[in-house]
């Protein structure tokens, strides 16, 4: 009786001993697998980005390469990505075995105006979507005659000839909108704008600019057939006034 309880006793040590090796080996295999070169991701793939450098995606994603493809929650990354103000909406998931997909929809800004620490970019709603001290990240026109102070990222501009002129900017083509490079608000009752090649175009006091915007875009691509030099283009009487350059 003795003997068989020694043998059962051995038996079962035995058992447990197999189960405990089992078990090391397959946490060993788990943690082998999860560093496995296989899985990381060789590279981080981002979509929809013309304003924002691929950098700061990543950046705003807590993102650095390489990762491992069991470390990446993509819920996470993306809620990382759409709580700034500068991304509208984003969408993060994988592609098997080594690639993550990020894709953003951004929100575009329009103008750029000077503060007492650099720039900042406002959109469509005079929202401040960035702010930065670097002018070679300028990218849009920039509103001058005017100065703010004690501005944040996320505050809204409460300044009525901004307001107007970023509606103006939002009826553009984009393909004029990109050649236009300053906008001065001084003299409220005659803004004045002014294209990449020197052509001063005067917008007055901007009462529609829905209505200013289409006769701005209506002139600007009649003008694509000419090679006449305009000095100005003055949209602040009811029929435009051009001046050629002598």
């Amino acid at each position: 009786m003795v003997k068989k309880q020694v043998k059962s006793k051995s038996l079962i040590a035995k058992k447990n001993l197999k189960r405990g090796l089992i078990g090391l080996f397959a946490i060993l295999a788990i943690i082998f697998i999860i560093n496995s070169p296989i899985l990381k991701i060789g590279y981080v793939k981002v979509i929809g980005n013309t304003y924002l450098p691929r950098e700061d995606v990543l950046k705003i994603a807590r993102i650095r390469e390489p990762l491992n493809i069991f470390s990446v929650q993509t819920d996470v990354i993306q809620n990382y990505l759409q709580s700034d103000l500068r991304i509208d909406t984003a969408k993060v998931w994988r592609d098997f075995p080594n690639c993550l997909n990020i894709e953003i929809v951004e929100r575009t800004p329009l103008a750029v105006v000077s503060c007492n620490y650099g720039y900042v970019d406002l959109d469509k709603n005079s929202m401040i979507i960035d702010t930065y001290k670097d002018p070679k990240k300028i990218q849009k026109p920039v509103i001058i005659g005017v100065f703010l102070e004690d501005v944040y990222t996320g505050d809204k501009v409460e300044n009525e000839a901004i307001n107007k002129v970023l509606d103006y900017l939002g009826y553009l083509k984009p393909e004029l909108l990109q050649q236009i490079m300053q906008i001065n608000i001084a003299n409220v009752d005659n803004i004045e704008a002014y294209t990449m090649n020197g052509t001063k175009i005067i917008l007055g006091k901007i009462e529609n600019p829905e209505e200013l915007a289409n006769k701005t875009n209506e002139f600007f691509n009649d003008m694509k057939v000419t090679n006449i030099p305009i000095e100005y283009i003055d949209f602040s009487y009811s029929r435009p006034v051009l001046k050629i350059k002598q």
